[in-house]
């Protein structure tokens, strides 16, 4: 489509949550018209919000009626590829379409891409293969996000005859993390690294089920070049554009040794918490590659977004850590009015996506996110922690980690015996 036609600053966000997005599109100077899954209180202040359903066709005429305007899209609609074409026949996309997600949601096309890299993807195997060994392999669904649908193999998994909708992966021991990039047509740089939460029983999640994550700054030397050399892989061997994220393994007892698991091609949930820690409009940068793949511009655009981003890295910088509470039992939200903050564009809340009151939260789903803050891991985690607690006492919940004694440092840092030289000022 002409996108002279969409040089406007609205900008469209599609996806089951949208929150982060639409806050990072007001640090870009963009307004937010967010199609979303759940309208929560702090969504409703900053954007005009459409409420996403099961059925498009509820939802996708409102949107051709709104005037043509830039969109992205957040989890999991990367698993919609028909509906994102649907969208972009009205409205121009920046990121990643189609043709790019035929190849970014292909685990076996991404193993044979990594082949021989420094970070290789863990093996895959099709659904209807029953391997010698199961106890190691996870069955993953193809359309996946968040963590959702996976579960572990054992000696009674019978093997799946649909091999379309779910792929088996090797099983790595290790620490998840989260890499950010960001694709431009003459580089891919790396945004940051996280620690990323997955089944924490602190948080209630289920295993496997992402739940937040911590930022890991400054990225330790010694990943760089891999990491480099992963970003760069994915985005030309799948036409990426602009931000993406990559989920990681790390075996710290196999030096540093680094197994690649999945690629979300999009805003991924961590991505704030980097826009937050270097105080750089990731959304407008992101605005920046996409139109540069549209046009003829020189290597300006990424020299400057990463000579500003090598310039924030200088500062000090707050570890930033973000979790998400779930509900373990169905429950009603209470009155979080009170908690309802909108502060500066580059302050970190203490809380966000916060549900109007009444609202039903099915056990097993999101509750809202907290926030903690520090000079280091450890103090920004002390901090999510007490936010933890406090926000799950306002859900009347008889929490899990407050029946077992859980402590920040057991439920959400897992690194606390490793090399000094990986994270300093963590003791």
């Amino acid at each position: 489509m002409n996108t002279s036609s969409t040089e406007n600053s609205n900008l469209l966000i599609a996806g089951a949550s949208t929150r982060a997005a639409a806050a990072s599109a007001l640090r870009a100077g963009l307004r937010p018209v967010c199609v979303d899954q759940f309208g929560d209180q702090d969504l409703q202040r900053i954007a005009q919000v459409i409420t996403k359903t099961e059925r498009a066709a509820d939802w996708l005429p409102l949107l051709d009626q709104l005037p043509a305007m830039n969109w992205i899209y957040t989890g999991a609609l990367e698993n919609q590829p028909e509906l994102i074409e649907r969208i972009q026949q009205k409205h121009h996309l920046l990121g990643c379409g189609p043709d790019s997600l035929k190849f970014a949601r292909d685990p076996f096309y991404l193993e044979q891409l990594l082949s021989g890299n420094q970070i290789e993807s863990a093996a895959c195997l099709p659904a209807n293969t029953m391997p010698a060994d199961p106890e190691n392999w996870l069955c993953k669904p193809v359309q996946s996000s968040a963590g959702q649908g996976i579960h572990s193999l054992d000696l009674n998994s019978p093997p799946l005859l649909d091999t379309q909708s779910h792929y088996l992966q090797r099983y790595q021991a290790g620490f998840p993390l989260s890499g950010l990039f960001i694709a431009f047509p003459q580089a891919v740089i790396l945004v940051g690294l996280a620690s990323q939460f997955s089944g924490n029983p602190l948080l209630q999640a289920a295993r496997f089920q992402f739940c937040g994550g911590v930022t890991l700054a400054p990225i330790p030397p010694v990943f760089r070049a891999a990491l480099q050399e992963l970003g760069t892989s994915l985005a030309r061997g799948c036409a990426l554009r602009g931000l993406f994220g990559c989920d990681l393994i790390w075996s710290p007892d196999q030096g540093e040794r680094f197994w690649f698991t999945e690629v979300n091609p999009r805003y991924t949930a961590l991505t704030e918490l980097f826009e937050l820690q270097y105080r750089v409009p990731l959304l407008d940068w992101h605005k920046t590659a996409c139109h540069a793949f549209e046009s003829s511009q020189s290597e300006a655009p990424a020299i400057d977004f990463e000579t500003r981003l090598r310039k924030a890295e200088k500062q000090p910088l707050l570890q930033i850590s973000k979790g998400i509470l779930y509900s373990r039992e169905e429950r009603s939200a209470p009155d979080l009015s009170d908690r309802l903050t909108i502060k500066g564009s580059f302050v970190v809340p203490e809380s966000a996506d916060l549900p109007n009151v009444g609202t039903t939260i099915p056990a097993g789903t999101p509750f809202c996110s907290v926030y903690g803050t520090g000079p280091d891991q450890k103090a920004s985690l002390e901090m999510l922690e007490i936010r933890i607690r406090e926000y799950y006492s306002l859900l009347t919940v008889d929490t899990h980690s407050k029946e077992q004694g859980f402590d920040s440092m057991a439920g959400l840092w897992p690194f606390e015996s490793l090399p000094e030289r990986y994270f300093p000022g963590f003791s």
